[in-house]
């Protein structure tokens, strides 16, 4: 038990250093010395968590998909899809930060295909088979279709967290609910 809160704490630690270091630094300048530097840990230790800075930033992004992925299983279906949206814009507005330097060290394709297996999850893509604008309805158009869509979104919520745009939570769910009923 003791063991695993150590290792908890010095993983915790590396996170919070290279998040530290990427407000200033591009990741592939950041040195294994210079993040243990920043961590208060030694290079030994480091050595027996991960092999480089890149390995930290990946688990960083797989807690932060596996925390969009339960919140996405824990919402309720019953709920309006506006609502249910606005409950996933608000977790992002509320992580921006951290979205930020997920962004800025190029994930793009990793979001695009989060957004996509969450919408592949969450709705049905019989919905783009009762759009009148779509002309091929088979299931390869289809997917591609999914896939131009949640390339939209992941666009929208990036431009959303980056620049300096006012809108709020429930404005780009509606926003983003808007994009999705296009017919």
């Amino acid at each position: 038990m003791k063991d695993d809160q150590r290792v908890a704490i010095t993983r915790r630690m590396l996170k919070e250093g290279l998040l530290r270091l990427l407000k200033t630094k591009e990741l592939n300048k950041i040195s294994v010395t210079e993040l243990c530097h920043e961590s208060g840990i030694n290079r030994a230790t480091f050595y027996r968590h991960y092999e480089q800075p890149r390995d930290i930033l990946n688990d960083i992004r797989r807690d932060m998909f596996k925390d969009i992925r339960e919140l996405m299983e824990n919402l309720d279906a019953e709920e309006a899809i506006v609502d249910r949206l606005e409950t996933v814009c608000s977790y992002f507005y509320d992580n921006r930060e951290l979205l930020n330097v997920l962004f800025a060290c190029r994930t793009d394709d990793e979001f695009v295909q989060l957004i996509n297996e969450t919408y592949k999850d969450n709705f049905s893509f019989q919905e783009f088979r009762n759009k009148e604008s779509l002309i091929e309805t088979d299931d390869d158009a289809i997917r591609l279709w999914a896939y131009y869509f949640s390339g939209g979104i992941y666009y929208l919520l990036r431009q959303w967290l980056r620049e300096p745009i006012d809108k709020t939570p429930r404005e780009m769910a509606e926003l983003i609910h808007s994009v999705l009923c296009v017919r």
